[in-house]
């Protein structure tokens, strides 16, 4: 039996010291060898009667190769079952012993479920907010539809760039000294932070605004840590734009010619359109933010570290969860990317919070004997399927393909418990 020494080496993390006794790793290797000596095929020796010493000879390093990977994976797997500790990730092995005749010792660090007590999660007070459509609200809608139909306008030689504005350009990014990137010919949109994998000091249209053609302008920039080429990846660099062409959209008139191309019987009807849309959009924007304004209240009741490691693997998940989850609300997917890139670019505290929320819910989940059963995930994924206009088992195919059925399941298990903790809050509509 092996002898286990468990220690606390960081927020989260165990390490596990393992001495396994020479007797059994001798039994271990004779189980290997008889097993091997009843399956084994070597010319001129019928199965099954191979001499154990051509078998030592012939297979004797890979034997002792598998016999040290099987007691490493089996004491470990018995260590952490007796000791009731539920780990994240895959273990570490460090400092491993193994010789045939002597006790295998070795140490192995993993990362666990952190441990916490429930904050009252019943009965807890949030305010929503009340969803209103302003008759600007209603105005830059309808500006959204005639930018549908925008056509870019070719703007003369003496024009200048503004805001909105497509620029036909040549660009350049370099940093410490070297071309990184270039594109010649390329589009770009006067206006935003973001160019790429890279962030802008400033926004596109405060650096290109005003720039006539031909005119060179550059700004700082800090390569993201998304960038393709990891060299710079973290990294300061600069961006150089020569302008070339100015495009700039020009909207259709908001008139009856208008209203029908857009498939509207009326000006009133497309108004109401919009003010639908509208309020649609505000009312998800209002449910997730009680849903945060949830998340706090739990997150302040209830402070635990985190594992160190687990917090950059389990953000993929995280991201896969939300998108299914938005998806379901039926927002639509410009939305949705909007929303994953701000989960993307979100800082490490963002990341952590979201990994605490996580844990939590589940807590909650297993207390009150919340889950999902396979009926519920067959409907989740035919209504995926019909929301992204695929068939059912196509989706279904595309959810394993990905490895997503796990976080398709989990992201319903967390929508169950989210349900269930606003049926049992005391919520207040704000004016």
């Amino acid at each position: 039996m092996a002898n286990v020494t468990v220690s606390d080496v960081g927020p989260c993390k165990k390490q596990l010291k393992i001495s396994v006794p020479a007797a059994d790793v001798q039994t271990k290797l004779e189980e290997t060898y008889k097993r091997l000596q009843t399956s084994a095929v070597v010319n001129g020796f019928r199965k099954g009667h191979v001499p154990r010493k051509l078998i030592e000879r012939r297979f004797g390093e890979e034997v002792v190769e598998e016999v040290k990977q099987d007691i490493l994976a089996e004491s470990t797997q018995k260590a952490l079952d007796d000791e009731g500790l539920k780990p994240l990730g895959e273990p570490s092995f460090d400092n491993v012993e193994f010789d045939t005749g002597k006790d295998c010792i070795f140490e192995v660090t993993v990362e666990i479920e952190p441990t916490f007590d429930l904050p009252e999660y019943k009965g807890i007070a949030l305010k929503k907010s009340a969803v209103t459509v302003t008759d600007k609200d209603t105005e830059r809608g309808l500006e959204g539809l005639r930018r549908q139909r925008a056509r870019l306008a070719l703007m003369g030689e003496d024009a200048t760039v503004e805001t909105g504005d497509r620029l036909v350009c040549d660009w350049t990014l370099t940093s410490e000294g070297e071309d990184v990137a270039s594109e010649k010919d390329d589009m770009i949109v006067a206006g935003g932070k973001r160019f790429g994998e890279t962030e802008l000091e400033e926004d596109t249209a405060k650096v290109l605004g005003g720039a006539k053609f031909g005119e060179k302008r550059a700004v700082a920039v800090t390569f993201l840590d998304t960038y393709p080429i990891e060299k710079w990846r973290g990294k300061p660099g600069e961006l150089t734009v020569t302008a070339k062409e100015i495009r700039r959209p020009v909207l259709p008139e908001l008139n009856e010619e208008f209203v029908k191309a857009m498939d509207f019987e009326s000006l009133d009807e497309m108004k109401e359109f919009v003010r639908r849309s509208i309020a649609q959009s505000k009312e998800r924007e209002a449910a997730m933010a009680l849903e945060q304004s949830l998340f706090d209240r739990l997150l302040e009741g209830c402070p635990f570290d985190l594992p160190d490691g687990v917090r950059k693997s389990q953000a993929s998940n995280i991201m896969t969860r939300q998108q299914f989850r938005l998806r379901q609300r039926g927002m639509p997917q410009e939305e949705i990317d909007a929303h994953l890139e701000d989960l993307r670019s979100a800082s490490e505290e963002a990341a952590a919070r979201n990994l605490k929320i996580f844990f939590i819910l589940n807590k909650i989940a297993e207390k009150e004997k919340i889950f999902v059963t396979e009926n519920e995930v067959e409907n989740r994924i035919a209504s995926l399927a019909n929301s992204y206009r695929i068939g059912t088992q196509k989706m279904r195919s595309r959810l394993e393909a990905d490895g997503a059925l796990s976080e398709l399941r989990a992201g319903m298990r967390e929508d169950k418990v989210v349900e269930f903790l606003l049926k049992n809050a005391k919520i207040e509509e704000a004016s």
